[in-house]
């Protein structure tokens, strides 16, 4: 690994030296200092203005120029919408300003927009400012109203096809997802959806949403304050304060959030096993519950200089706050058809948390033409739950189950990327480091499972570089990722024979991305992996009834991704295609107890291999005060699993609609009705039973030049959204169906004053680790 290190640096050192005199450097941006992306970018050499090159600039209005050797040149630069400017005999670290364009016509302007869906180098890229997306409410309702996004009830965005999406707002990882109900939408950019992330990203990341918000100019104090209250079945709440102070260059920042969720599930599972008697277990599954949570979040950032940023960010969850549930679990249980016993298992569980510390340092900057992008973080957390189950059966004894799990976490993080233009393009060279240290002990005094107390160490050193170069046939980006990961894990203070692990792995990606006759298009190919979560290597053993215990497989492998996608975008017609391939996939599966034949372990799997096309269509136009957008997307998977020495194959296709609307209505007045369909079909060795359809609606309303804003909505209001999931594992079927309360009344109520977002640049480090924690 030092060897491969020392390489990258010195290809790095030799470019640097051989091209230092021939490129020539700046960036683009507009009269608030925000960098233009797209802007053209000519260089001419004078007497005769001979064009000697041009490029584009990248989403930090940056762009770099071979030929700038040249004593007499000068810089034509112009965009869409803004003035064109030129730049006499330039030097590198030039920075040009573009003015707005505006041509009166009478009493009508006209001033140039670019498209609300766009295709750029590596992303899918949504125009937020200026939209009527600006007016969603927060960064949830902006992102749950955009193409291929999806997300489930505990809020986490997947982009359909691809998996679940790591989310940045300003470049810094979103670590806690209450950040995207603190974040207005009035004060977002754009939203970059990207498919295929490339080798700078965890190697675990198989979608990323990066969302831009608008940069404020100017000094002083400001506040936004938001209220929300939820109504349905049940009650939530949602409090949040976000502060700011500048002034020459520091930013001070500070958000408390407070949030109080109630939540009720009622589930039917139907399971049955196959063993020398035919045992039937109908399960119906009620719990509800109330959690509490506050986040506190503090910080500074400076600006030395444009050129150079530092700053600090500390997130503490008090651990004061807790989450109780009181879920009954009851069965009627049948033996070849004949009544058995019928079980009641009432629940007490209760879960507190320490507080949690996260502290994130970085520097932000550029020496000489080389950009640094350093970030270290801390991380600690910790959590116990207990629980008391009181099982009554009608034809044997009754059980009583007491059991307590204790989880603590700690994990140091470091990243650091340097960047430098090469060729005409940019080469980045990058490391990260994580160490995670994890102590999961359970309990159960009745000895009716066994108790565990395990340790894991872990260590993953990552090395990765990449290039991206604009030619005159297209946008070309390359890059490689090498990750080095080493566990050890201890039971009771012992090694675990074949359990301690180490995996060194290469994972590549490449991209290209052209216009052909007004299309946009990129082809991209990515490796991934997924290592199992602490919770699926876990081996201890929890409580469901006499018949069905959960736990977890210490010997998981990772499962690895290729990834090919085609997207392309036309004037308001979006389109992408993308096929992969899995291996050693996770799934659940069941094996039988050694002790007692009769008891089934659910439990989880590697999948030898799964592969799965996705189809996805967006349309986006606009007429007059309506803006409709309609998605159409498909999903179709090729995965066989033996089952009984029988192969069933999962391969029916799946299909998910949606179609978004906004009306802008008198008295300042804008309309939201939205529209979701997912279909049946089949996901890894699942196979989806019930089709969903949820419709949203929302009236918002702004007061006192947008300072005061009232959202009111209505979510899931026919409460269509529902799943049922179909399982066969050896010897035994399993289904489940689920209602949860999604059907709920919204009134928010949001005021900011002079309110202005934070400069923070810094990206975290760790980023898949702490999703594992």
């Amino acid at each position: 690994m030092r060897r491969i290190y020392l390489l990258l640096i010195g290809i790095l050192a030799a470019a640097c030296a051989t091209y230092a005199q021939q490129t020539l450097t700046g960036r683009v941006v507009d009269a608030q200092n925000q960098p233009i992306e797209f802007a053209n970018v000519a260089l001419y050499a004078l007497p005769d203005s001979s064009l000697v090159t041009g490029t584009i600039t990248d989403a930090r209005g940056a762009f770099a120029l071979e030929g700038g050797a040249a004593k007499r040149t000068f810089l034509k630069v112009s965009f869409v919408g803004y003035e064109t400017r030129t730049v006499e005999a330039p030097q590198s670290g030039v920075t040009v300003t573009l003015n707005p364009e505006s041509t009166q016509l009478g009493e009508v302007t006209v001033r140039a927009q670019r498209p609300a869906i766009r295709l750029k180098s590596d992303a899918l890229v949504a125009s937020v400012q200026g939209s009527v997306l600006s007016q969603a409410g927060t960064a949830n309702d902006v992102l749950r109203r955009l193409p291929s996004l999806t997300t489930d009830n505990k809020g986490v965005f997947s982009v359909f096809g691809k998996g679940e999406a790591k989310i940045y707002i300003n470049r810094r990882e979103v670590r806690d997802l209450s950040e995207l109900d603190q974040l207005n939408s009035a004060d977002i950019r754009d939203v970059e959806i990207i498919r295929n992330p490339g080798a700078r990203y965890d190697a675990s990341v198989k979608a990323v949403i990066r969302i831009n918000t608008v940069r404020r100019a100017g000094d002083g104090f400001g506040f936004d304050a938001r209220s929300s209250w939820y109504q349905g079945e049940t009650t939530d709440l949602r409090e949040q304060v976000n502060v700011n102070w500048r002034k020459s260059g520091w930013d001070v920042f500070g958000t408390v959030l407070y949030g109080r969720g109630e939540y009720i599930q009622d589930s039917r599972i139907t399971q049955l096993t196959r063993l020398d008697t035919l045992w039937r277990q109908e399960n119906q599954l009620y719990g509800t519950g109330v959690d509490q949570w506050v986040r506190i979040t503090a910080g500074t950032n400076w600006e030395i200089s444009p050129k150079h940023y530092v700053g600090l960010r500390y997130t503490l969850s008090p651990g004061m706050l807790s989450e109780t549930g009181h879920p009954t679990f009851n069965s009627m249980v049948y033996a070849n058809g004949a009544f058995y016993d019928e079980w009641k298992n009432r629940e007490d569980r209760r879960e507190t948390s320490d507080p949690s510390h996260r502290l994130n340092a970085y520097y932000n900057g550029t020496v000489g033409r080389m950009g640094i992008d350093f970030n270290a973080d801390y991380y600690t957390s910790g959590s116990t739950s207990r629980a008391h189950v009181e099982e009554s059966s009608r034809m044997q004894e009754d059980r009583v189950v007491n059991s307590e799990n204790r989880v603590q976490n700690r994990l140091v993080a470091s990243k650091l990327i340097l960047s430098y233009p090469v060729l005409g393009g940019e080469f980045s060279l990058g490391g990260e480091y994580v160490r995670t240290h994890r102590t999961d002990t359970y309990s159960n005094p009745e000895r009716i499972v066994p108790s565990s107390d395990m340790t894991v160490d872990e260590w993953n050193g990552s090395l990765f570089a990449e290039y991206a170069r604009t030619t005159p046939i297209g946008q070309l980006g390359a890059g490689l990722r090498y990750e080095h990961v080493r566990s050890d894990y201890l039971s009771d203070g012992r090694p675990l024979a074949g359990q301690n692990r180490s995996y060194n792995q290469w994972f590549p990606s490449v991209s290209f991305g052209t216009r052909v006759k007004g299309v946009d298009l990129q082809l991209a190919y990515t490796a991934k992996t997924q290592r199992p979560t602490y919770r699926q290597l876990s081996s201890n053993v929890y409580y469901a009834n006499r018949l069905s215990l959960q736990t977890g497989n210490p010997l998981l492998k990772p499962t690895v991704t290729h990834d090919v996608s085609l997207t392309a975008s036309w004037r308001i017609v979006q389109l992408m295609a993308s096929y992969k391939m899995n291996r050693d996939a996770v799934v659940y599966w069941t094996e039988r107890s050694k002790y007692d034949p009769k008891v089934s372990l659910i439990t989880f799997r590697n999948l030898d291999r799964q592969s799965a096309l996705t189809v996805f269509a967006t349309v986006t136009p606009t007429i007059g005060p309506w803006t409709p957008q309609l998605s159409v997307g498909l999903v179709k998977q090729w995965a066989d699993v033996d089952v009984d020495n029988e192969t069933i194959r999962y391969n029916d296709p799946m299909l998910q609609a949606s179609l978004s609307n906004s009306l802008r209505l008198p008295a300042g007045l804008l309309l939201t009705v939205d529209l979701r369909y997912q279909g049946t079909g089949d996901y890894e060795n699942v196979h989806l039973t019930e089709n969903s359809f949820s419709v949203n609606a929302g009236l918002t309303r702004s007061f006192f030049n947008d300072r005061l804003r009232v959202e009111l909505k209505g979510w899931d209001i026919f409460r269509g959204r529902k799943d049922g999931n179909l399982l066969r594992f050896p010897r035994m079927e399993l289904y489940q169906s689920n209602r949860y309360d999604t059907r709920e009344l919204e009134l928010t109520l949001r005021y900011r004053f002079n309110a202005a977002k934070s400069k923070y640049k810094g990206t975290g480090a760790g980023v898949g680790e702490i999703d594992r924690l």
